[in-house]
């Protein structure tokens, strides 16, 4: 089901790739399979492809007995991570992931979940994310258009991994720490680093040719991203999460038969959001106890020095209110602010309760 894609510019320019993954023709052909592409962004080896995204490509194939079928493909493979607002409107991939916040100008209401702070794994923020585009319509609003809604979810909780150990922000200064979106690049900001944005996939060549110092990212693309081979050194801190969106293409969804998108939607939403958090904390769990086998070495702070750490990121709330409210209605965003913070606490307390596994972390 799964294969390497890393080739695809090539077939591209042999011409027709998305032609051939077109429901489109394949709806025309009366009886031929549905294929349809599908980017979920993550590595072949990533936990969440294994564990969420491939069997749910898997069961798709076997509840429609073969007439249903996707391919994967990775970050970057169809189409650059920064055009992937416009590139599921206009049919680059049948479905594929949008990371919000990369588009701060088009989807400024769900970056409230990744408000330092406001939610503490994976788990948590994938199902305030879905929550969120569920009870809002003004949340649903800022998807792209051409779009059916699929899925959401966060990555788990970012934290500083280095060359060299960092325990306090005065070793942090002036140190050159790689980003991944604009929210990433303040954050390191405000904490006294230098940031240098650069995507997920660069980010290896630049730790390995001593390009940055170090990363802020979640524990969980280290493995799958090599980035483990130069980076040994990990602070913990979960500073915040980060949010992703599957979005469907609506030519795509229209195509298909309405047993097919009934059978769809079933699996997206709550129930896929929960999936992948549950994924990306066992794939962080397993992979940092990798990681101390290959004598990497994990700082943990005390509560007092973690809250000192952290202090100057206290104004992100409130900054983010204004901001955001200076185009989206502002008794809206207060609204949406005040319902992440108490789902928050909610899936929180569910979590502690066992409610969704026993995670030891």
């Amino acid at each position: 089901m799964l294969r390497k894609w890393t080739v695809c510019a090539a077939a591209f320019a042999l011409g027709g790739l998305l032609s051939f993954f077109s429901p489109a023709s394949a709806a025309d052909a009366g009886n031929e399979p549905v294929r349809l592409s599908f980017l979920g962004g993550y590595l072949e080896q990533h936990p969440t492809t294994k564990e969420v995204f491939q069997p749910f490509m898997e069961a798709a194939e076997k509840q429609f007995g073969g007439k249903l079928t996707f391919r994967y493909f990775t970050t970057n493979s169809l189409y650059s991570e920064t055009e992937a607002y416009s590139a599921v409107s206009d049919g680059r991939a049948d479905m594929g992931q949008i990371r919000p916040a990369l588009f701060p100008r088009e989807m400024k209401l769900l970056g409230v979940v990744a408000l330092p702070g406001m939610c503490p794994n994976s788990l948590v923020g994938s199902l305030v994310a879905e929550d969120l585009i569920q009870k809002f319509p003004e949340v649903r609003a800022e998807l792209p258009r051409n779009t059916v809604h699929f899925t959401a979810w966060a990555s788990d909780a970012y934290q500083i991994h280095s060359l060299m150990p960092i325990r306090t922000r005065e070793d942090l200064k002036g140190k050159k720490i790689a980003a991944w979106d604009k929210l990433t690049m303040k954050i390191a900001e405000d904490l006294g680093a230098h940031a240098v944005r650069m995507s997920s996939t660069d980010t290896f060549i630049a730790l390995s040719r001593g390009m940055v110092d170090g990363v802020l990212c979640p524990m969980a693309p280290l493995r799958s991203y090599k980035l483990t081979d130069d980076a040994k050194y990990h602070l913990i801190l979960g500073i915040g999460v980060n949010t992703f969106v599957e979005e469907i293409n609506k030519k795509s969804w229209d195509s298909l038969s309405s047993d097919m998108r009934k059978w769809i939607s079933s699996q997206g939403g709550m129930k896929m959001a929960a999936a992948i958090g549950r994924s990306l904390i066992n794939g962080a769990i397993t992979d940092a106890e990798w990681m101390k086998s290959q004598g990497h070495e994990f700082i943990v702070l005390s509560d007092e020095e973690r809250s000192a750490f952290l202090e100057p990121l206290d104004v992100f709330a409130e900054d983010w209110k204004k901001q955001v409210g200076k185009d989206r209605n502002p008794s809206v965003v207060e609204k949406v602010y005040r319902y992440a913070r108490e789902r928050s606490a909610y899936y929180t307390k569910e979590f502690h309760a066992g409610k969704y596994g026993n995670f030891k972390i």
